[in-house]
């Protein structure tokens, strides 16, 4: 089956225009169509990973199998972390926002997993957090459509913090991030401490340290 990208979301051979802007209107009111469009999404992405698997095979380049099963692995270990976040809005959120917006793309590492329900501090105000600064850098994203930009965002946690490490690269007009990554720490409280830089006009860091032991 194939698809092609409109708007941000897939639309799949075989579905009309009435019929996918029926669906897409939907699912922005129904979030069980919105669930139902996100395994549609995922499930296309994996049939591509094992096309590309069975093509390599019978073109013989098992050359190329090593590397492209190293990726579907890490991968998948990423998805497993982003599933077992431990507060269902904030992962809904995030496999939507890696599967449904062309404007920016997000991409989530951790070399572990992280449990925010377990975590002795509020697992909405983590979550809070994380869907702050991606909302900020989605709306910048969307004032410059033409050019491309990514959010990486790697999760670490210790003992005493939980360590988000945000680097942004695409244009910028620093007079808008900037501030709406200041209102969204307003917003959680002095506890958490912020760093920003940026430089080059096309990136901006945001390294954030939540302590846990309080």
């Amino acid at each position: 089956m194939g698809s092609n990208r409109l708007n941000g979301e897939e639309k799949f051979e075989g579905q009309t225009e009435n019929e996918y802007s029926l669906l897409h209107s939907q699912s922005e009111a129904d979030p069980n169509l919105r669930l139902i469009h996100l395994f549609n999404h995922y499930r296309h992405d994996w049939m591509n990973e094992i096309q590309l698997v069975f093509a390599y095979v019978k073109l013989k380049k098992y050359d190329r199998l090593e590397a492209l099963m190293e990726n579907i692995r890490v991968k998948v270990q990423q998805e497993s972390h982003i599933s077992k976040l431990g507060h269902p809005e904030l992962i809904v959120y995030l496999f939507s926002s890696q599967s449904g917006d062309n404007e920016l793309k997000l991409e989530i590492e951790m070399e572990q997993e992280i449990h925010l329900d377990k975590l002795p501090i509020a697992g909405e105000q983590l979550s809070r957090l994380l869907m702050g600064i991606i909302d900020v850098i989605k709306h910048e994203a969307k004032q410059h459509q033409d050019s491309e930009h990514t959010l990486l965002i790697k999760l670490a946690q210790t003992s005493s913090v939980l360590q988000l490490d945000c680097t942004y690269r695409g244009e910028l007009t620093g007079d808008q991030i900037l501030p709406g990554l200041k209102q969204v720490k307003l917003q959680l409280g002095s506890n958490i401490t912020w760093k920003t830089n940026q430089r080059d006009g096309s990136l901006i860091k945001l390294s954030v340290e939540v302590p846990l032991n309080i």
